[in-house]
């Protein structure tokens, strides 16, 4: 009986034949959309036909026909003989090195070197970045959510990450993969430094990981989604974890210990919204609380819309009024009349500003940091003083005309990030120069 062999590779799902490209890994099918690994065990590996070999090739590679005409003479014989020659030899590539055992064999696909840094990814919007020293060099470097595309023969591939940047280069330092889908990581992703090292929890567990590698030291399964990561003031080794349903843990991250704590540490007792506070999804796009407005001294040409409070100052957000709503702020110090300043956000004609509330921005002892936006597109990061007011610098958010305005502030080091659509640009905070951006679109 004939033997077969190998031809090509078939989608494991609905048996739809694709094309193998030497180096790829991943492939996407074209008729069912099924995602196709090459790599690794559990991994779905690609099938194979295995269509009949002619008889006359299992009897050694040369056809009846060609036997025949070996009588002709001993010319003949040698061609015939080279013709076997060339059949062994592409027989014995094709099926990686022997016979099949009753079962189709897997293709290995050698992986290019630097394949998965040359890849283009993405910057999560939802991502402020964590900023800290993780190599040790005295720069700090930071972490965040990436999406990696990975192109193959049906489209693209999509593959969720966390990642590390050194702050002197900007270059990668090292990634580790994140499972599950878009929505599951979503609002479950959430990264802290503690005990010298890196805390990162995804949908279904938190995970330890060495801060100059990556390499992960521990992992304990939870219960629920996560919500939150805390470390309990004064603690040096312990990070609290908010579990959706309620079954919190403390992990200790020198051990990868965890016990239950299902009442929070009194510095990790989770946000509780009311009445006062502003709208919940406003809430969301700061860390810093912010409220209503109330018993705000008047001050003329201003209507005041949020208020965030940093120690004994009141830094209030809102519009002009009566008029076109140009955006303004103003500064109080807690227990006076009079605004330390108030006045517009932007530097610049009030005409050229979107009418709209400014709702990102970063706070310190000296800076007020604010993104808004422009009427013709693309959106202006501004530095004021946070007691004059007076302006050090108003640059433009670097792809905010194509694509959208500044999600997040972080001003950490000496530097400003700011995530936006699927970029995160690094500022110097005290001269607004652009020290670079990550991302690609």
């Amino acid at each position: 009986m004939a033997r077969a062999r190998p031809t090509s590779p078939r989608c494991p799902r609905c048996n739809a034949p694709f094309a193998l490209t030497q180096g790829q890994e991943l492939y996407t099918c074209g008729y069912c959309n099924a995602s196709i690994d090459t790599r690794g065990e559990k991994a779905p590996l690609p099938s194979y036909e295995a269509p009949p070999v002619p008889e006359s090739e299992e009897r050694g590679g040369i056809p009846v026909g060609v036997i025949q005409l070996a009588a002709i003479g001993g010319v003949v014989l040698a061609l015939i003989a080279l013709v076997v020659g060339f059949i062994t030899w592409t027989t014995a590539s094709e099926s990686t090195g022997g016979p099949i055992p009753g079962g189709p064999a897997p293709i290995v696909v050698a992986r290019p070197p630097g394949v998965e840094k040359a890849s283009t990814f993405q910057w999560d919007t939802t991502s402020v970045p964590l900023v800290v020293d993780l190599n040790g060099d005295g720069t700090d470097d930071f972490v965040g959510r990436i999406r990696r595309l990975m192109p193959n023969t049906g489209g693209t591939d999509i593959r969720s990450m966390a990642a590390a940047f050194d702050g002197k280069s900007l270059g990668l330092l090292w990634e580790t993969g994140l499972e599950g889908s878009i929505s599951e990581l979503s609002g479950t992703v959430h990264l802290v430094h503690q005990g010298g090292r890196v805390v990162m929890s995804s949908p279904d567990a938190v995970s330890i990981l060495d801060p100059q590698t990556g390499k992960q030291l521990g992992r304990v399964a939870l219960s629920d989604k996560p919500r939150n990561l805390c470390i309990p003031q004064g603690d040096t080794e312990s990070v609290w974890v908010d579990v959706s349903d309620g079954q919190n843990l403390l992990l200790n991250t020198k051990t990868a210990a965890a016990r239950p704590a299902i009442e929070p540490p009194p510095s990790c007792a989770p946000f509780k919204w009311n009445p006062r506070m502003c709208p919940s999804q406003l809430v969301r796009r700061s860390p810093i609380l912010c409220e209503r407005p109330r018993n705000l001294p008047d001050v003329p040409g201003f209507s005041p819309e949020h208020v965030y409070k940093l120690n004994d100052l009141n830094v209030v957000l809102g519009e002009r009024s009566p008029g076109s709503r140009v955006p303004m702020a103003a500064v109080f110090q807690q227990g006076q009349k009079a605004p330390l300043w108030h006045g517009n956000v932007a530097d610049m004609d009030p005409k050229k500003v979107k009418e709209r509330v400014v709702e990102v921005l970063a706070l310190s002892e000296d800076a007020l940091i604010m993104a808004y936006e422009l009427k013709e597109g693309g959106a202006q990061l501004i530095r004021r003083d946070m007691r004059t007011g007076s302006v050090s610098w108003d640059v433009p958010i670097p792809n905010s005309k194509s694509g959208s305005g500044a999600s997040d502030i972080k001003l950490h080091g000496g530097r400003v990030y700011v995530p936006h659509w699927v970029w995160l640009d690094v500022f110097d905070a005290k001269t607004g120069n652009l020290i670079g951006t990550l991302g690609k679109w």
